[in-house]
């Protein structure tokens, strides 16, 4: 192999050698020189960068032609090997080239034979060969661009430097006397070793690398030019570094160690949003889905299917229907038409039983939904003995013999409920005619249907006024802070509660769908406590006044208006019989 291009290379070289003139009157020169080298390409391998510092001593022998000594110390990483080896090689080369005094740039061409060190035991002989360029900064200096290839006899060692240094010609101060300087007509009046006629800034002094003129972070862009003057950077990004090479400078750019095209970030799936906001990065969709793919929405109820707990049907609770507007689902409500919030049904009298499974869902109770005063397990309407426990088979009363009639009723005591008072419902007067015994009846001075517990019904103005307070009672916006206006109103409610002394008050907040669940919620405790606490000031007992909120659970109108979301903020008012 080496013998079919090593004689043409010389071949070439000594046929250059008459057309180029060479600068004789300074026959020395030194040059320093940073390679970057790599084994890997040459090897058939990815490329394996490493790098070197070289020395040379240049000498002219004849006209066009030099001879150099270059000495290079560096690391590489060799090919078959993971870590850097430290590399040592000295060459001799001739070389081709133009020195002519005066000239601006001087083309050359070098080959030689030198010998490369691995280690202290291993040696490695090489044939460099190349061409460079160099560019005139002054009468004696130039800047020198070299790319080699070095040819070697052993297997896998070949390899190529590129580089970039600084070569200085040796001289006399009688060399300077014997012949005026044609570069420097104008002189260098900042002293900077740039010429006044290539300085762009000739009373200041700067690095040939920025034209002579002040470069304060030694990036090759004058400060004057460079928008980052204290930081190195490149000419693409205005003297600013630019970490990730991706043409943005890193104070401007969002990712800065990630090279990427959208404004400096990655974008692996191509889509147009940033793999650092992009929930689907591996999956190209739109920003409006934060870089993922339009779900799926097979019902058109605004819930994703994944998401969707009934898929195939359109509602707003998770994604299933709510017929009945009380915030169970109607897969999950047992009243699926009828709002409540006891387990989706209703709970007239607040005892914890819903409606559908309450025997008394006018009278709050835990006897299956009747009150049961002694607590016996038999209802009141059915107990022969409400006061007295005792037992369902003996009619709620206790198991003993039957012996005195203090009250002559022919209801022996025993089993008599007002043993004090004749009387002819179970042993009971019925004092206000309305056919409910005493016992059994919550108002005994005044007669009312037993549907009702004995107690006159609510008359229709009252539950009309209760109704007009629940949307006239006013806060202050998003709190609990009553108006003055409220005042008059609640006080109309303190006389209802006066003039139907057997009832007590159930006071439930509600509010809008505006905002989050639980701050609804906890606003809607807070104003019926206001009213609660209002209506305690005002001198009626706490033992007749029931408070509640249900925040969003409750709507009497539609959310999407604003007529509808003013209806569904209120305060509720119902009287109940305990």
């Amino acid at each position: 192999m080496m013998k079919l291009w090593f004689p043409p290379l010389i071949a070439l070289m000594l046929l250059s050698a008459p057309l180029i003139s060479q600068n004789q009157t300074f026959k020395n020169a030194i040059h320093a020189k940073l390679n970057v080298v790599d084994y890997g390409l040459p090897a058939g391998n990815d490329f394996k960068m490493g790098q070197n510092f070289e020395l040379a001593y240049l000498r002219n022998i004849a006209k066009g032609i030099n001879i150099g000594i270059p000495l290079k110390l560096g690391l590489a990483t060799l090919p078959g090997e993971t870590n850097h080896s430290t590399i040592m090689s000295l060459d001799f080369t001739l070389r081709l080239e133009n020195m002519k005094d005066g000239a601006r740039t001087a083309p050359f061409l070098f080959a030689g034979a030198g010998l490369a060190r691995e280690s202290a035991d291993v040696s490695d002989f090489q044939i460099p060969f190349g061409a460079g360029l160099h560019i005139r900064v002054s009468r004696h200096a130039f800047v020198k661009i070299q790319g080699e290839y070095r040819k070697s006899f052993t297997e896998n060692r070949d390899n190529f430097q590129a580089g970039i240094g600084f070569v200085y010609m040796l001289h006399t101060g009688e060399d300077n006397q014997s012949k005026p300087d044609p570069v420097q007509p104008s002189g260098d009046k900042d002293r900077d070793g740039v010429t006044d006629d290539l300085d762009k800034c000739p009373d200041e002094p700067g690095p040939a690398a920025a034209l002579g003129c002040p470069d304060q972070d030694n990036d090759g862009i004058a400060d004057a030019e460079d928008v980052c003057p204290d930081e190195k950077g490149s000419a693409s990004t205005a003297g600013c570094p630019d970490y990730d090479q991706d043409g943005i400078a890193d104070g401007d750019d969002p990712c800065p160690t990630e090279a990427g095209p959208l404004n400096g970030c990655p974008d692996s799936d191509y889509d147009g949003v940033p793999d650092k906001d992009d929930k689907c990065p591996t999956e190209a969709g739109s920003a409006t889905y934060n870089g993922c793919p339009q779900p799926k929405d097979s019902d058109g109820d605004g819930y994703n299917d994944d998401e969707d707990l009934c898929p195939d049907q359109k509602g707003p609770l998770k994604g299933c229907p709510d017929a009945d507007f009380d915030g169970y689902a109607d897969k999950d409500d047992p009243c699926p038409n009828l709002a409540g919030t006891n387990r989706g049904c209703p709970d007239t009298d607040l005892d914890g039983i819903p409606d559908n499974e309450d025997k008394c869902p006018d009278q709050a109770g835990k006897a299956n939904g009747c009150p049961d005063t002694d607590q016996d397990g038999v209802a009141d309407r059915e107990d022969r003995c409400p006061d007295k426990p005792g037992s369902a088979g003996n009619n709620g009363c206790p198991d003993a013999p039957v012996s005195a009639d203090k009250d002559n009723d022919g209801v022996p005591d025993a089993a008599d409920p007002c043993p004090d008072k004749a009387g002819q419902f179970g042993g009971c007067p019925d004092s206000d005619g309305d056919l409910l015994a005493d016992n059994l009846d919550k108002c005994p001075g005044d007669p009312g249907p037993t549907g009702n517990s004995g107690c006159p019904e609510v008359k229709k103005e009252v539950k009309e006024r209760l109704a007009y307070a629940a949307q006239a009672i006013q806060f202050e916006t998003g709190k609990a802070v009553l108006k003055s206006e409220s005042y008059a109103i609640l006080d109309e409610i303190v006389l209802i509660m006066r003039d139907n002394a057997a009832y007590t008050l159930s006071i439930s907040g509600h509010t809008d769908d505006i905002g989050g669940e639980e701050t609804n919620l906890k606003l809607s405790q807070d104003r019926a406590k206001a009213c609660y606490d209002y209506l305690i000031f005002r001198g009626i007992k706490t033992e007749r006044l029931r408070y509640a909120g249900f925040g969003e659970a409750r709507p009497i109108a539609d959310n999407n208006t604003n007529e509808g979301r003013e209806l569904n903020r209120r305060v509720d008012f119902e009287l109940f019989l305990e």
